[in-house]
């Protein structure tokens, strides 16, 4: 036990390395990071979300589904001249 108290001891004496003194800025920066990338995720999930509403809305609540013509393919069209002059 006296020997771990006398190593706490010299390391206690020496003095701080000057590179832990720098290495605030990178933590700092590191978070900041990780906080722009949390918020950048959220924000494409809340795109998702609402992209994802709006496409279910407009497909629910759109117009009913086209109907096929009861004319036959020959037939005259209502907007022909010829059936508008009544020939």
């Amino acid at each position: 036990m006296d020997n771990l108290d006398r190593i706490f001891a010299q390391v206690r004496d020496e003095p701080m390395p000057a590179g832990l003194g720098e290495i605030d800025g990178g933590v700092m920066a590191g978070l900041a990071s990780g906080r722009e990338r949390l918020a950048a995720r959220r924000t494409l999930m809340l795109a998702c979300i609402v992209a994802g509403g709006v496409g279910l809305w407009g497909g629910l609540a759109g117009p009913s589904p086209a109907q096929a013509d009861d004319g036959s393919l020959l037939g005259v069209p209502a907007a022909a001249p010829s059936h508008l002059l009544g020939s």
